[in-house]
């Protein structure tokens, strides 16, 4: 596997925007000049990221779940509240029972 590859760091960013979440983002050491490791806000943008000197490092962030920060404003005030309530049977009068389709969830 290649992991000294740029658009493996922009899949992450996307992964962050569409699904709305923090993620890691961690490549080894050495091939830390392309794109080094780092964390991704819900908006796409890095929230913290190592040196780009093939050191090994970590990346930190303070994540504020008050902020009005408009990168995470969508995650925290429309995902996370809608996540939670799904959680909890949202879409339970919807499921389908009886069907082997929607039943077993491990064959294709």
């Amino acid at each position: 596997m290649i992991v000294d590859d740029a658009s493996r760091a922009r899949v992450a960013q996307a992964y962050g925007t569409l699904y709305n979440y923090w993620l890691g983002y961690a490549v080894p050491a050495q091939f830390s000049a392309t794109v080094p490791s780092g964390i991704v806000a819900p908006g796409g943008e890095w929230l913290a990221q190592c040196p780009a000197d093939g050191q090994p490092a970590l990346a930190v962030a303070d994540i504020d779940l008050d902020s009005t920060d408009p990168d995470i404003d969508v995650a925290l005030q429309h995902a996370r509240p809608w996540r939670r309530r799904a959680r909890q049977g949202l879409y339970n009068d919807w499921l389908v029972d009886g069907d082997p389709r929607s039943d077993i969830r491990t064959t294709f």
